[in-house]
Parts: structure tokens; sequence; C-alpha cells
């Protein structure tokens, strides 16, 4: 047992704890202060906190381990570069119209723009698809818990799991919004900090960049260039996944309505999008590198922030970067959660159960949801095996698939209409999963075929039936009024 590793540890989860009972009371005024965080959120934290909520397990143990696997290149392009582009595009297409609406309509959910751009059956159909996605998403971030705690602390990889389990469920339950959106700030730093500090340790101790990349291609002579063993097709597909993801998912778009105003929010996605591309260009690149040399036959490659911070950290900056683990995984299933509970609390339970259900009584239903969820992921974590890069890549263009093109056409498109929506939405996932399970692509190209198909259905759905209602066509024209 390492006892400063797990000090360290212990005391970033009583703070995470603290911050949730600081904001207990303010998170108690109403559905606007749980979900929305009393839309008093600067740029500043915002955008460190939509960084935290992007960089998962995934990204930080997951998508590393696939750098070190399959390349740098195919990383940095997919999860880097198209991760930054996808902030940008949401922060010139998406980022003002959904903020405006949550002013004019007092709604706080991606679904909850589907109901009243389009119509009640897309919202149920997006809401029913987020409560498959996201918890499938929650579970390999979990598994990272597991494995950090096995192999950094000595903890049992179960105990791990139900630990941090308990925990994250713990802070959102109690704090809502504002608690995710201020222990996401302290992890958003964490993560950035300790990610691009490893690499650049890790830099200096093999003497500079050069001999770093030198050795590593050694031992993986397609580190930095295009593998021959992986598709083109999976190069392209995962790529244009992360950017849809990023442009459309439920639990990131949540965050755009927590903004003071449309400028704050536009301005935290600059923001993001900066801190996403040094994250995955510079931190991958030393931290990928140098496990290639510290350890070059990882059989699970998931451990390679791991491995690396073990070789070349203190035990203090160990139990920092245990801590950075533990906050890749709390921040992402933080706001997810918060995105499910209130997909079914608002957009099932009020909208087909109990219409008249009054505020407290919905944020205690969401509470509900969210100890169900937590509880159901954490006995899954405990046995899901597949790699957690892969699992979280396929959930990623799920989410892409199903919502983008419905989200940016109710936008954009004053001719998009509730047949066109609810086939978009519907279409967009269906294929995904037909194309993934009979493997007819690789694998992460399922997208290239699931997107054309989720925008074919909304132009043919919108096209072959009626126009949408003047209602309908003034709310897009009130979007897009600064």
């Amino acid at each position: 047992m390492r006892l400063l590793e797990l000090s360290i540890v212990v005391a970033y989860f009583i703070l995470c704890l603290y911050i949730a009972f600081y904001f207990r009371k303010s998170a108690g005024k109403g559905e606007t202060a749980y979900w929305g965080a009393d839309r008093s959120i600067g740029f500043f934290v915002n955008g460190v906190a939509l960084f935290s909520t992007l960089v998962s397990t995934g990204s930080f143990l997951g998508f590393l381990g696939l750098a070190y696997r399959l390349g740098w290149s195919l990383t940095t392009v997919a999860f880097g570069v198209s991760s930054c582009v996808g902030f940008i595009i949401s922060m010139l297409l998406a980022s003002g119209p959904l903020r405006r609406f949550s002013e004019i309509k007092g709604k706080f959910a991606m679904t909850s723009f589907f109901a009243e751009r389009y119509n009640t059956a897309t919202a149920l159909a997006a809401s029913i698809f987020v409560l498959i996605l996201f918890p499938a998403y929650i579970v390999p971030e979990l598994m990272g818990a597991g494995l950090a705690g096995s192999y950094m602390l000595g903890i049992d990889f179960s105990y791990a799991v139900i630990i941090v389990g308990g925990v994250y469920v713990l802070y959102v339950l109690i704090g809502g919004m504002l608690s995710v959106t201020w222990t996401e700030l302290m992890q958003g730093f964490l993560k950035f900090f300790l990610m691009v500090g490893l690499s650049i340790t890790a830099i200096l101790h093999f003497g500079g960049l050069t001999p770093l990349l030198k050795q590593a291609t050694t031992v993986n002579p397609y580190y930095l260039t295009l593998n021959p063993k992986v598709s083109l097709w999976t190069y392209m597909g995962i790529s244009l996944g992360v950017f849809m993801f990023v442009l459309s998912s439920p639990h990131i778009i949540m965050r755009l309505f927590t903004t003071k105003n449309v400028n704050q929010g536009r301005a935290s996605l600059s923001l993001t999008a900066g801190m996403s591309l040094v994250f995955h260009l510079l931190g991958y690149l030393g931290v990928a590198g140098a496990a290639l040399i510290i350890s070059p036959k990882l059989a699970q490659v998931d451990k390679t922030f791991i491995v690396v911070m073990d070789e070349l950290f203190s035990p203090f900056f160990r139990g920092m970067a245990m801590a950075a683990i533990l906050a890749a995984i709390m921040s992402t299933t933080g706001a997810m959660l918060l995105a499910c509970a209130a997909e079914f609390s608002n957009n099932i339970y009020r909208r087909y159960f109990n219409p008249n259900a009054s505020e407290a009584q919905t944020i205690r239903l969401a509470k509900t949801v969210i100890g169900i969820i937590g509880v159901l992921t954490t006995i899954l974590a405990l046995f899901q095996t597949k790699s957690i890069g892969v699992i979280v890549g396929l959930l990623v263009e799920g989410t892409g698939s199903s919502f983008a093109v419905p989200l940016l056409a109710g936008i954009w498109w004053k001719r998009a209409n509730a047949v066109g929506g609810f086939l978009s939405v519907v279409g967009g996932f269906v294929a995904f999963v037909i194309v993934h399970f009979s493997n007819v692509v690789p694998t992460f190209a399922e997208i290239l075929i699931s997107l054309p198909v989720s925008a074919i259905c909304m132009i043919v759905g919108s096209l072959l039936t009626s126009p949408p209602s003047p209602e309908k066509v003034e709310l897009v024209a009130s979007l897009h009024r600064s």
C-alpha cells in the first residue's frame, strides 16, 4: 500500500464531497439551479469544465493506449484535432442558438430542443438512446478506476470501482450542476497539467524530444506515421465520430446552458478547443512514446499512462496523477449521470406520466434515477473486460450518429420537420448498430455509413411530408436573433 499516494487520493475525494455539500443549498433552489447552475458560470470556469467533461477515462487511459499500440498520428488526428475543430464549429453554429433556446423556453436538455423543434416522439426516441448510450459509456469509465486503483494503490479492482462509483454518485446527487461544474474545474486543471507535465517529464528524461521519438519509433516504426495495419476508413471514421460527438453530445450541450450569456458560452468553447488540442498533441506524444521505451511489450495498453507515471514521477506526483485519473473518470461520469437524470425526469416522466409534476418532485425523481444508474453501472464495470478505448470510441460514434444531423438541421434548416427529425434520430442510431454488429466495415468506420443514413432520413422525411408549422419556423428564427 502506497500511503502518500493513497492520502492524496483520499484528500481529493474529500474535496469533491466538500464542494458538493458547499453548493447543496444553492442547488436546492429549483430546476434552473439544479440543471443549469443558475446560468451563472463564466467563460473560464465553463471552458475548463467543458474540457474536463470531454477528457474521460477514454482520453486518459483508453485512447492513450491506442496511441501506444496503433500510433500517435491516429489518436492525435482523431481526438486532438477533431475535438478542437468540433468545439470551434459548435462555437460558430450551435452554441448561440442553443443558449437562446434555453432562455426562451427555460429548458436545459438537448432533447427538450428536439421536443420543441420537432415533436415529442423525436424527443422520446432521443431520450431513450441517451439512456442506453450514456450508462454504457459510464461503465468503461469506472473500469479505469479499478485499473488505476489496483495498479497504483494496491487496492482490489472491485473495491476501487465501488469507491469511485459511490463518490461520484454522491456529489452529483447533492449538488447538481453547480457541484459538477466546480469539481470539473478542479478536475480539468488536474488532468491537463498532469498529462502535459508527464509528457514534458518524459521528454526531458530521455534527453529531449528527438531522442525520445527515435527510441519510440524503433519499437513501433509507425508511431508517427499512418499505420498500414489500420484501415484508412478507421482513421476517417473515428475522426468524424469525435467531431460529431463534440458537436452534439447531450452532456456537452448541457454545459452551454450554464453560461451567463451567448458570448461567454462561445468564449468557453474556444478555451476548451485549445486545451484539448494541447492535451492530445503534446500530452500523448511524450507519454505514449515513453511507454514504448519503458515497456515495449505492454499487454494491457489501457495502463500506458499508469506505467509511465509510475516510472518517472515521485510519490507525490504519482498521487496527484492518480487523482487526475480519477478526475478523468468522475468528471465525465458526473456530467453524463446528470444528463441521464434530466432526460428521464423532464423528458419522459413529466411529459408522459405526470405533466403537472412540481420542480421538487422532478428533482427527487432525478436523484432516484442517478442512484439507480450509479449502482447498475458500478456493477457492470466489475465484469467488463474489453478495451476502454474501443468501448468509448464506439459509444462516441453512436452518439454522433444519432444526434448531430437533427441538431444542426433543427437550428439551421427551417424546412426540417417532425417526420425528418424522428427518422434522422432513429435512422442514425439503428444504422450504427446494424453496421457495427454486421462487421461490414472496420472498427470505428461505422459512422461513415450511419451519419449519411441519418442525413438522408432527415432530407427525405422532411421534403416528402408537410412543412413545419409557422410556430416551428418562428422558433428557428428566434434562435438567430441577437
